[in-house]
């Protein structure tokens, strides 16, 4: 009985653009790591090499392809098909955009035909603005998707996104929400640390955590930021790195936020920031749907957020478990951020009530979903 279920296990081909730590490739990770191996045969695809910034998956098999710059398509794309017609897989899953477009490209080509998953993981029409491939990507995705199978994606809003925008069929589609690994969060958010504002408690510490780049529009929340420390002195700290950190730098100094703000870059556990910081702010232009508002909330502190396109709005219940602000609006945000600085039982009620919400996102069921379209 043993042998019959290891022999008819699906074998699945995980395909992650690079190993990082974004959205994409937390995904990745999660699904590795939380696959029923009594059903599935898992192996990690990465278009690009070794990152030293990600640990490689342990007991799992790994092909890397080495991706070089934008003009490396054709040969990944030609790598990849190799890899389909030496693997034979079941199925394959890819994530995130380019990922997705490499991975039709190779079934065309290859002779191995596996059922083809793909995962969206933003707000497409929007995101892909500020790419530097954003328009060739908006010209492919119309015309390759619908050639997959099943199109994952995070959030309703990058569903319709996709389906109105990009002509998507809504048979194809199916919305499986990020998983909020609580447990693991908990036990990294008590580690300890010693950053001093966190230590001292001299004055309430904001905290924001991700990818510095024009997406996240950090500028809106730099300026807010100036507004509330006119009322109210506090400190923020911002956790990532990116091509906007200089003029982040610059922006911040020129606003009077000196010795104000710590941009202390990437960090491998954000949780022990995030559980002793007083309240999580994401001033974001666009999303899919944000995991780190579920990190946030897991750890226990209030959350303010943008109600951008798309995903915070089917997380928080504005007032409830979170606050929601207008995009691109500094005074709604340093007014958000004023209401729950000064009212320590509404920010307490607000803290109680996202952590409870972080529990409908449970991995296990998450993950029950990607092995149910597998």
């Amino acid at each position: 009985m043993g042998e019959r279920a290891y022999m008819s296990r699906r074998k699945v081909l995980i395909v992650s653009a690079a190993l990082v730590c974004g959205g994409a490739e937390r995904l990745a990770w999660l699904i590795l790591q939380h696959l029923d191996r009594q059903r599935f045969e898992p192996i990690l695809v990465v278009l690009s090499g070794l990152n030293d910034s990600f640990p490689e998956p342990e007991g799992n098999k790994v092909i890397y392809l080495h991706k070089g710059n934008f003009l490396d398509l054709p040969r990944i794309v030609w790598r990849l098909s190799r890899v389909y017609q030496e693997e034979q897989p079941d199925v394959v899953l890819s994530i995130v955009d380019y990922a997705n477009l490499v991975s039709v490209l190779a079934r065309k080509l290859s002779h191995a035909k596996p059922k083809l998953v793909l995962d969206e993981r933003s707000h497409s029409s929007i995101n892909l603005k500020y790419e530097f491939l954003g328009r060739l990507k908006i010209w492919a995705i119309p015309r390759l998707y619908p050639e997959a199978d099943v199109v994952v994606c995070c959030s309703n809003g990058v569903a319709d996104d996709l389906i109105n925008r990009f002509n998507i069929p809504h048979r194809m589609i199916k919305v499986i929400q990020n998983p909020a690994d609580g447990d693991y969060i908990s036990e990294m958010a008590r580690e300890e640390f010693d950053h001093p504002w966190l230590t001292s408690r001299e004055m309430p510490v904001i905290i924001a955590a991700g990818r510095l780049v024009v997406q996240k529009n950090y500028p809106l929340m730099l300026r807010a930021f100036a507004r509330v420390n006119c009322s109210l002195p506090c400190r923020l700290i911002i956790l990532g790195d990116g091509k906007e950190r200089e003029s982040l730098l610059k922006l911040a100094s020129g606003i009077g936020l000196n010795g104000k703000i710590d941009f202390l870059g990437f960090q491998k556990n954000p949780y022990k920031y995030m559980a002793r910081s007083d309240i999580f702010v994401l001033s974001s232009l666009t999303e899919g749907l944000p995991w780190v508002i579920l990190e946030a909330m897991t750890c226990g502190i209030p959350v303010i957020s943008t109600r951008c396109p798309s995903g915070p709005d089917e997380i928080i219940t504005d007032g409830i478990n979170g606050l929601l602000v207008p995009v691109d609006d500094e005074t709604a945000l340093s007014e958000a951020i004023l209401r729950l600085l000064n009212d320590k039982d509404f920010s307490a009620g607000i803290a109680r009530a996202g952590r409870k919400r972080s529990e409908d996102f449970k991995v296990s069921e998450i993950i029950s979903e990607y092995e149910a379209v597998l």
